[in-house]
């Protein structure tokens, strides 16, 4: 962790660095919510013309990227509360069925007949 590090020198600058962020980009930084249900992906749009410059293509796929984040985050979300609910409905029906379930070993029992005992 104390060993010294040399900054990286590269003969040429990545397609992809982060040096010149768009404008359109650091607007976007500044609004953090999330899409509602109801609205539609806003940025959806033809892919950058064969004439298209390096920084509009890069640009674009950013877009592209930013949208697919979004979509997978809209659906996990999605995911956790069809498993928070699923959790619900299953842990009612369990005391439902445990409700039963003691209530007819207690009939069994104020008739005389032996009852297996069983776990909560």
């Amino acid at each position: 962790m104390d060993a010294p590090t040399q900054a990286r020198r590269y003969l040429t600058p990545s397609a992809t660095s982060r040096k010149e962020v768009p404008a359109y980009f650091q607007k976007m930084a500044r609004a953090t919510s999330l899409p509602s249900d109801d609205e539609e992906d806003e940025l959806t749009e033809e892919p950058p013309a064969v004439t298209a410059t390096d920084q509009e293509k890069i640009e674009w796929k950013r877009r592209q990227n930013t949208l697919a984040a979004r979509r997978s985050r809209k659906r996990k979300m999605q995911n956790v509360q069809r498993l928070e609910e699923t959790v619900e409905r299953l842990t009612r029906e369990r005391e439902v069925w445990k409700t039963r379930a003691l209530t007819l070993k207690h009939l069994l029992i104020s008739h005389g007949i032996i009852c297996p005992e069983f776990r909560d």
